[in-house]
């Protein structure tokens, strides 16, 4: 071969090398640019350990510890979510990871006695790229609701208040609590800020509380409680509000730590919700929890002593005397749950008055056709009534008050004459809200 052959030869090889090679030497591929391949990241998968098959797709976890592994190739890092089940429209961080081994990112936790939703990760990749896995279904086995139970958890008044005319069959009976009868159930109407403890059909208690705010609303439906827990730890999750007071997500707050804002005494009711101690009197009667319900420390107290009566537990009234110069944490069990029925419900006819609650959570429950469909429910012709009319009715319900008025009255043309405003909170439990809050003044100054 002559030597200008082999030099033309030598030349268009050159030309073809670096016209295939410009982004490893940073040109612009002139005109015959070659574009390499983009590697598209595989879809990242998740999978939870211990678990064994459960009924409806989910996965019952059968240990104390959860492990969380993702595994996503060229990952940078990787978000890991849960959204409980009772909150469909919330989702909190679990933990961001960022140094994945072979591939897979790992995270152990130990399990809530309440854990029940869904979790999946958010895998994000060097060129920008976020993809998202499978969502699991997990549940720790302490949230199964056994076969005996699952009667105990119907409820066949769906968001309607337990203490209505239309179930009690028209007066709310009391009683003293009986010892030993186990037939205990609470209810909580959040418009009204009530919580009621039941026996059989008879009301035993009732207290005023506080519930959550409306952007961190308390889940309405039946729920279970399992167990009361004197002077409890607080595990705060990896969210924004949690970072914004200053405490780190899952630091355990100890009960004597000034941050705890559990209180004394908590009853866990699944997924994270609570009935707790409330931190000032000033909660009762408004929206100040992150989906809990609080209730003063006194009457926490009573709750739960009434509660280990009826249910025969292990706790003692020297027990709840330690509990409340101590932090010593103890844990209660209840042999069966108790149900929880949080209703919403903002016109409630209670021992022949209606009742006309401010509509917390901008449900658009207070409406003059749900009104006249209320008053026809209990035979009041509301056709006498004109939309002016209700309408009124109805305005005269502020976030702090509520509209009282008889039937009668109603049926005698006084709808607006005879009815009256009345404070959320009544006079006497805000006195003893008062007589609490001068008592917390005196001990801190």
């Amino acid at each position: 071969m002559s030597p200008t052959r082999v030099k033309k030869i030598l030349y268009f090889t050159l030309a073809a090398l670096l016209s295939t090679s410009c982004g490893w030497f940073g040109g612009n591929g002139g005109e015959t640019n070659v574009n390499l391949p983009v590697q598209t990241p595989s879809v990242p998968t998740i999978e939870a350990a211990p678990f064994e098959p459960g009924e409806d797709n989910y996965r019952l976890i059968t240990g104390d510890r959860l492990t969380l592994t993702i595994q996503a190739e060229t990952a940078q890092k990787v978000d890991l979510f849960y959204r409980p089940v009772a909150a469909a429209d919330r989702e909190l961080k679990l933990k961001t990871l960022t140094a994945p081994s072979g591939g897979n990112f790992v995270h152990e936790m130990k399990t809530p006695m309440d854990f029940n939703g869904e979790v999946w990760a958010t895998a994000h990749y060097p060129n920008g790229e976020v993809q998202q896995t499978e969502h699991l279904l997990l549940v720790s086995r302490a949230e199964q609701v056994k076969a005996d139970e699952k009667e105990l958890l119907q409820d066949p008044n769906g968001d309607e208040s337990e203490r209505a005319d239309k179930f009690t069959g028209g007066s709310v009976r009391t009683a003293t609590l009986r010892a030993g009868d186990p037939n205990i159930r609470i209810s909580v109407n959040v418009p009204a800020f009530l919580l009621t403890m039941w026996q059989g059909g008879s009301q035993v208690a009732a207290y005023r509380v506080g519930v959550g705010l409306r952007e961190f609303p308390i889940p309405i439906g039946i729920r279970a409680a399992r167990s009361l827990i004197l002077n409890p730890d607080w595990v705060p999750p990896d969210s924004e509000w949690v970072r914004s007071s200053g405490v780190e997500p899952y630091e355990r707050i100890p009960a004597d730590n000034p941050d705890n804002p559990l209180g004394k005494i908590k009853i866990p009711l699944g997924d994270a919700y609570l009935l707790h101690e409330a931190q000032s009197p000033s909660d009762i009667g408004n929206l100040v929890s992150h989906g809990c319900v609080r209730v003063l420390r006194d009457d926490i107290f009573e709750l739960s002593r009434l509660i280990a009566r009826a249910r025969n537990l292990p706790v003692t009234e020297q027990d709840f005397q330690l509990a409340r110069t101590s932090s010593d944490r103890r844990e209660i069990k209840f042999e069966k749950l108790i149900p929880v029925d949080i209703n919403y419900d903002t016109m409630v006819v209670e021992n022949g008055v209606l009742n006309i609650y401010p509509d917390v959570y901008r449900r658009n429950t207070n409406t003059v056709e749900n009104l006249r469909a209320e008053l026809q429910t209990y035979g009041i012709d509301a056709g006498r009534l004109d939309n002016a009319r209700l309408a009124e009715m109805l305005e005269r319900v502020s976030d702090k008050e509520q509209f009282v008025v008889p039937l009668d009255d109603i049926r005698a043309g006084g709808a607006l004459k005879r009815g009256k405003t009345e404070p959320l909170v009544p006079k006497q439990a805000a006195e003893k809200n008062d007589r609490k809050k001068a008592s917390t003044n005196t001990k801190s100054g």
